[in-house]
């Protein structure tokens, strides 16, 4: 396996990359967007309920987009499935772990899908959301979507740190590990395509 590593490093990751700069970059975007909105949302209880309804749809968009885009090779999104493909042949369920911060290339989302997350990707919903939503709970519907984006790379990293790592001592996050090495498994087109939390794995019966 080492050696099949080694051999994928030097095939699929650019020589100037370099994993610090990677983590500093998504760090730094996305604690940023989350400290200049959060001050400027107006705080209500329908406001906690928005973000909540964000949430819920991220979670929904995750799914889907994992389960029918990532796991299939479609006209104009090849790059999508190759990228993801990449994913699953490095880390596999008898080898969740990363070895180096390099790695995180076949792990972490690319700094230009996050910077398309927030400067298309956001402005877009925001312009349905208008349709719908009152103007003071606009805010706190790009908050939650927000946090998602960080919640989502932050648990699916934590899903690749070793076994005996402390944070496999606290219930869920062993739980969500379990899980995503079931999805690294020979299933990887069938099973646990709720990377965060299982419940449209349990709704369509993918869960294993």
């Amino acid at each position: 396996m080492e050696r099949y590593r080694n051999a994928f490093r030097k095939k699929v990751i650019p020589r100037y990359y370099r994993g610090k700069f990677h983590v500093a970059i998504f760090s730094i975007i996305q604690l940023s967007a989350i400290l200049i909105i959060a001050p400027k949302c107006e705080w209500k209880i329908s406001s906690l309920l928005v973000v909540l309804l964000a949430l819920g749809y991220a979670t929904t968009f995750t799914y889907f987009l994992h389960r029918f885009l990532l796991h299939r090779k479609l006209p104009a999104f090849g790059w999508a499935f190759k990228m993801h493909h990449w994913h699953h042949t490095f880390y596999q369920s008898h080898r969740m772990e990363y070895d180096h911060l390099d790695d995180v290339y076949m792990l972490l989302m690319p700094p230009w899908i996050q910077v398309f997350y927030y400067a298309v990707y956001l402005p877009g919903l925001v312009l349905v959301a208008e349709l719908f939503l009152p103007h003071y709970l606009i805010l706190p519907f790009v908050f939650g979507l927000t946090l998602w984006y960080g919640i989502y790379e932050l648990i699916h990293w934590i899903e690749h740190l070793p076994v005996s790592h402390w944070s496999m001592k606290i219930p869920f996050i062993k739980s969500a590990r379990q899980s995503h090495a079931v999805h690294h498994s020979k299933l990887k087109d069938v099973a646990n395509f709720g990377i965060v939390e299982p419940s449209w794995d349990y709704i369509l019966k993918t869960k294993f």
